[in-house]
C-alpha cells in the first residue's frame, strides 16, 4: 500500500472519526457485508449513530474504469445483503497527478454503473483536494 493511500485512510479517520463510526482497511475492519463473508474490503466505511453505512470511500491511485464499476457493483451488492434500506454514497478519492486528469474520462463509466446499483444513492469521483474540503 502507497504512503499517500495509507495516509488519506488516517486523514478520514481523523477528519469524520467525532461524527462517524470509522472502519478502515488500515485497521482491518473495512470487511462487507459482514466478518465472515467479506466480498468487499472498501477502504474506508463511515457509519452514522444508528449503525448504518452512509458512506463507503475507496481511495484511488488511479481511477481505472474496471475498479470504478467493479467497487460499486460490490458496494451496491453488500448494501443489499445486509438488507439496508438507506441508501450509502460511494465515494472514490484520486490522489495522483495521472489519476486525476483520467477523471472526466470515467464519468460515462459512472453513469452505467449508477443505472445498475439501485441500493447506492450516488457513486461520485473526486480529486483528493476537492474531497479534503467537503463537508460529509
Amino acid at each position: 500500500m502507497r504512503s499517500e493511500h495509507r495516509d488519506l485512510q488516517h486523514w478520514i479517520k481523523q477528519r469524520h472519526g467525532h461524527k462517524y463510526r470509522v472502519a478502515a482497511e488500515i485497521d482491518g475492519k473495512n470487511r462487507l457485508p459482514d466478518w465472515e463473508r467479506h466480498w468487499y474490503e472498501p477502504d474506508v466505511i463511515l457509519r452514522n449513530s444508528s449503525d448504518k453505512i452512509v458512506y463507503i470511500i475507496e481511495v484511488e491511485n488511479d481511477p481505472v474504469r474496471k475498479a470504478l464499476v467493479g467497487a460499486s457493483v460490490l458496494a451496491d451488492a453488500c448494501i443489499a445483503e445486509i438488507g439496508q434500506q438507506a441508501r450509502p454514497r460511494l465515494i472514490l478519492v484520486v490522489y495522483t497527478g495521472v489519476g486525476i486528469k483520467q477523471i472526466p474520462n470515467f464519468k460515462e463509466k459512472l453513469q452505467i454503473a449508477k443505472r445498475y446499483c439501485h441500493h447506492l444513492d450516488d457513486i461520485e469521483v473526486y480529486p483528493e483536494t476537492v474531497f479534503k474540503e467537503m463537508e460529509l
